[in-house]
């Protein structure tokens, strides 16, 4: 019950009487060690953002010559029809919108960040999601690296698709911006939004139809959604990529399942976009400074993965705790947070201020 009386602002726990005080301070310190990794991720988001909008003109005016597959996942990929001339000239001006907007939407909730004033200042980037997306990627490229030496030193390798643009080329654009936006809509939204959509409206929501985009909060049927959406998105990949492909992106799209059910749509299309335009980065910037930032997020992945596995460690013990359907209104939350304060078992708890 430690952490549940941390969370609470206790000092003391009340079902041991640990001072939580060392503990608060300790999370706090690796908190600031992660936070080193921020202003690299958002290095990349600018540069990769900067390419996208200094080509458009060229990917827009070549749009119409190209063509583009689009896709469902049930589970597996199912073709929806090509699109091409002034459909994919209009359907890459709506990409570049909806990762313009997500950027946007991000720096918004993350202004926290901004305003070192605030007196709960490590606590409030905490909680921002360009904290989490920047944690989340570190975290990424050193796990994923682990999974892939793993797998080729099983004889398993990763296949690089036939034709797939590593240039400043308009077919590099649009493609990594279909898969930053669409693919998100095909593997969270659809399978995670749209289900707990239905669930928020059975269980009484008037506002059901905001979880669609996500952002939500965490219950028990949120994680098995996260869970199958997840091994969906991995499975998706075998074909162009390879069996040695699957684990890794498993592990990415839980990543990005959390980031949709936590924050929102637009964190996870920020990541997947801050993932898919790094070959674009590296062309635009060349592989010394890529070099760079890379080196610095793998080191600080390390940091991160440890963060990650204690916050996943204390998430599995609240498993029990949590709303099987859908999280508590704000009101109701108010209500209950009242209620508790106004118990004589929090003037015994906590610590004379």
């Amino acid at each position: 019950m430690c952490g549940t009386y941390a969370e609470q602002g206790y000092d003391f726990c009340g079902k041991c009487g640990n001072d939580l005080r060392r503990a608060r301070s300790d999370a706090q310190t690796l908190d600031k060690a992660v936070f080193v990794a921020v202003p690299f991720v958002v290095a990349m988001l600018a540069i990769e953002a900067a390419c996208m909008l200094i080509w458009f003109p060229e990917t827009f005016g070549a749009a119409k010559d190209l063509a583009l597959k689009m896709f469902f996942l049930l589970p597996s990929r199912i073709d929806l029809g090509t699109l091409t001339g002034a459909g994919l000239q209009a359907y890459w001006v709506l990409l570049v919108v909806a990762i313009v907007a997500s950027g946007l939407a991000m720096l918004y909730q993350s202004r926290a960040i901004f305003d070192r004033r605030c007196p709960n200042y490590v606590e409030s980037i905490n909680r921002t999601s360009l904290f989490w997306i920047s944690l989340m990627f570190a975290a990424d490229m050193v796990v994923v690296l682990i999974i892939s030496a793993i797998e080729g030193s099983l004889g398993y390798t990763i296949a690089i698709p036939e034709g797939l643009p590593t240039d400043l080329s308009p077919e590099a654009f649009l493609s990594y911006a279909n898969a930053s936006v669409w693919e998100e809509v095909v593997s969270r939204v659809i399978p995670i939004g749209i289900p707990m959509a239905v669930v928020a409206a059975l269980s009484g929501k008037k506002d059901f139809l905001r979880y669609l985009l996500g952002g939500t909060g965490v219950t028990k049927v949120a994680i098995v959604l996260m869970v199958v959406s997840s091994v969906v998105f991995g499975l998706a990949h075998m074909s162009g990529w390879g069996a040695a492909k699957v684990v890794p992106m498993v592990f990415s799209g839980l990543i990005m399942s959390y980031l949709f059910v936590r924050f929102g749509i637009y964190a996870s299309i920020m990541f997947h976009f801050l993932i898919d335009y790094t070959g674009i980065m590296v062309a635009a910037v060349g592989t010394e400074i890529y070099g760079f930032i890379l080196i610095a997020c793998i080191v600080l992945g390390f940091i991160s993965v440890v963060k990650l596995a204690k916050d996943l460690r204390d998430g599995i013990r609240r498993i029990p705790g949590m709303p099987v359907w859908v999280q508590d209104d704000m009101d109701s939350r108010r209500s209950r947070d009242s209620t508790a304060e106004s118990k004589p078992l929090d003037s015994i708890m906590r610590s004379p201020r």
